[in-house]
């Protein structure tokens, strides 16, 4: 019966099952996997410096201390005009 369960409930071999429960590994189920690149530039970086005027295209090309640097000269800039 305990077969059984694995096989056709829980969908899982006897030793994905006890890999979960001794290790915390969790079975693959088909979930799609975070890939978040390492230097991805922060969503607030991008829609900051699109507000100060500078192009998406230019944007994308930049690391993200790049970006925070640009944004930290725009500002300076804007606040220098103002």
């Amino acid at each position: 019966m305990w077969s059984r369960i694995l096989r056709e409930q829980l969908e899982v071999t006897v030793d994905i099952f006890w890999a979960c429960v001794r290790k915390g590994r969790l079975p693959d189920r088909g979930a799609p996997k975070n890939q978040c690149a390492d230097n991805a530039l922060p969503l607030y970086l991008i829609r900051a410096l699109s507000e100060l005027g500078v192009d998406e295209a230019s944007i994308l090309t930049l690391t993200p201390g790049e970006a925070a640097n640009l944004l930290a000269v725009k500002l300076t800039e804007q606040q220098n005009r103002g």
